[in-house]
């Protein structure tokens, strides 16, 4: 799986860059029709945001967004969200599956 990590407006320090490039790889494990997951992060006047998207076989694109107080707490927060997401994409894709097979 390709991961990919973009810093929009401030600059983050390079150990946050490693950071957010393991916890993406981590992902992987939920759906492993996984391509890629790109990071964008974006620190505001009074918040972190981190965005991730990703890309799945066949163009389909999964999106979650995430805005909090501390950035361990943001990234924490969205890669949660990703999980699930990615998660129940599988679960959906695989009754499906199923589905076709009993008919």
């Amino acid at each position: 799986m390709k991961t990919e990590v973009a810093i929009l407006r401030n600059e983050y320090p390079t150990d946050v860059r490693e950071h957010v490039e393991s916890k993406l790889q981590q992902l992987e494990k939920y759906n492993e029709r996984t391509v890629s997951v790109r990071a964008l992060l974006e620190k505001q006047p009074d918040s972190h945001r981190v965005e991730l998207l990703a890309n799945l076989r066949r163009g389909l694109v999964k999106v979650v967004d995430a805005r909090g107080e501390t950035f361990q707490a943001t990234l924490d927060e969205a890669v949660h969200r990703m999980a699930r997401v990615l998660s129940r994409h599988k679960d959906k894709m695989t009754d499906k599956s199923r589905a076709r097979a009993r008919t």
